[in-house]
């Protein structure tokens, strides 16, 4: 995560926005410039914000690494007989 520390001419942001921002910046999606500029200098100077990010990013990668797996056959079975029956 790069990470921008009070450069001038970036115009602050408050944590709740930083916060609105953080899942589209993880998930690759926060793309204006502008908005990005922001958002990295505010982690630049919140410890709250920074180390927010940083937990969400580890669990997101702790999500993807489990998530490769299957579920048991008997919970798929029990699934699709759930289905079935709507």
């Amino acid at each position: 995560m790069t990470i921008e520390k009070d450069k001038p001419g970036i115009e602050e942001i408050d944590c709740l926005e930083a916060i609105d921002n953080l899942y589209a910046y993880l998930d690759g999606e926060l793309d204006d410039e502008k908005t990005l500029a922001k958002f990295r200098n505010h982690l630049g100077h919140c410890r709250s914000c920074y180390s927010r990010s940083q937990m969400e990013e580890m669990l997101n990668e702790r999500i993807q690494k489990s998530g490769k797996g299957q579920a048991p056959e008997s919970l798929q079975n029990r699934l699709r007989h759930l289905i079935d029956e709507l």
